[in-house]
């Protein structure tokens, strides 16, 4: 395309572009009018940089024509300039100019405590994130939202949440963030090798519906919150004060019969509790003394916050996660001997993962993780052996739901790639 070819020309190019299927250049939601200047004018284009104004102000006049003043102003902003000056220096340059225009956008669908939207998306979520945007673009257009307003933040998070908890015809009339939820399930349970398909699939039914939350989830955890409270002076070594840690030695049966512990480090799963509440940020330390963060203390009134804070925690990210996805799995089908578990486990380990050398992971690499996953899980009351031998081991009623919290959570992320 040349300055050269005549004006409707390249109106009607700009139009066949954008609306591939007819229509009024009113029917333009922002976020493709966006898109176009940002990155299909400079990537997808045949056009030259300094065409790109000639181009730009046909496609203002069309949407001004069209009444639509807020789309027209995108095409000839400073913003936009600095976007195509990028995209000519280089194309990091210009990816990263794009992608910072389009985080700013008031029609952009933000995150939300319900969802966080994926870099990769399924139909579903890419046919709910465009209605999102189209949403935020008519509630600016009706003054329902005003950027810069006193609370405006807020009430566009409250607009989106009231609208992906509505039930939507563009998605058989389920909410759309039950059609995004239930598209990723179905995304994470397909996801390669056959070893991790297998798996997710024996527990694809029980994440449907979310699981209740038992008022004493985490119980220890909530004990060591309340106990520390305002705060306790830790000893000169930073542990625990002794009498904490013998009443918690005493209260969980943690320590040998007949002994007295001398020190937190004397009870291992007092110590992983105690580094589970400071790495989850429920507790601080500030010199000597410990003390409840007001997260700490809103996790204390909610139980469920309470629960997916310390199954995520519990889980952890990256192969510890995927392997304990493994060891879930199979504890939900009940009591498991420790070799059977870690049998279970090494099915994954060994056929997904590789270690450093490039050699699969060995059974003794497997039960080293899964040392690595039990040790919190029974400090946070979720696992339970049968005796003292730990001959077998199961989910505690707790536990069972924490473990459907935590696989609930893992299939409901954002994707991150096509398989997950």
């Amino acid at each position: 395309m040349t300055r050269t070819g005549h004006g409707e020309d390249v109106r009607d190019r700009l139009l066949g572009w954008l609306l591939p299927d007819g229509g009024a250049a009113g029917s333009l939601a922002q976020e493709d009018v966006e898109r176009f200047c940002w990155y299909d004018l400079p990537v997808k284009w045949m056009a030259e940089p300094a065409e790109y104004p000639y181009i730009l102000t046909a496609l203002a006049e069309l949407l001004q024509d069209a009444g639509r003043s807020r789309a027209a102003a995108v095409c000839t902003s400073e913003g936009t300039r600095e976007i195509l000056d990028a995209w000519q220096h280089s194309s990091d340059q210009g990816r990263a100019a794009h992608l910072r225009a389009v985080d700013a956008s008031p029609v952009t669908p933000p995150d939300t405590d319900l969802l966080t939207w994926g870099p990769v998306m399924g139909i579903h979520e890419a046919v709910a994130h465009s209605n999102a945007s189209r949403l935020l673009e008519q509630a600016l257009d009706d003054s329902a939202l005003v950027p810069g307003a006193r609370g405006y933040a807020t009430a566009r998070i409250k607009h989106l949440d009231r609208w992906l908890t509505t039930p939507h015809p563009a998605h058989d009339g389920r909410t759309p963030l039950d059609a995004i939820h239930s598209e990723r399930r179905r995304t994470w349970a397909e996801a390669p090798p056959a070893a991790r398909r297998r798996l997710r699939g024996t527990v694809m039914d029980l994440l449907s519906v979310a699981p209740e939350v038992p008022a004493d989830t985490a119980e220890p955890l909530r004990w060591l919150l309340e106990s520390v409270g305002d705060g306790v002076t830790l000893t000169q070594a930073g542990y625990l004060p002794r009498a904490l840690v013998i009443e918690a030695a005493e209260r969980y049966d943690w320590y040998l019969p007949g002994m007295v512990p001398r020190t937190e480090n004397d009870v291992a799963r007092l110590v992983e509790l105690h580094e589970l509440a400071r790495a989850a940020r429920l507790l601080t330390k500030r010199h000597r003394k410990l003390a409840l963060t007001a997260r700490g203390r809103q996790h204390l009134a909610d139980p469920a916050l309470l629960q997916a804070t310390a199954a995520r925690a519990w889980f952890g990210n990256g192969v510890r996660a995927e392997l304990a996805e493994a060891a879930a799995a199979a504890l939900l089908d009940g009591e498991l001997t420790l070799d059977d578990l870690a049998s279970a486990v090494h099915t994954l380990a060994a056929e997904a993962f590789t270690l450093a050398d490039g050699t699969a992971p060995r059974p003794d690499d497997t039960r080293h993780f899964l040392w690595q996953w039990l040790r919190p899980g029974e400090a946070l009351g979720f696992l339970a052996y049968r005796d003292r031998r730990r001959s077998t081991i199961s989910l505690t009623p707790t536990g069972r739901a924490a473990v459907l919290t935590a696989l609930r959570t893992r299939a409901h992320a954002p994707r991150t790639t096509p398989w997950a």
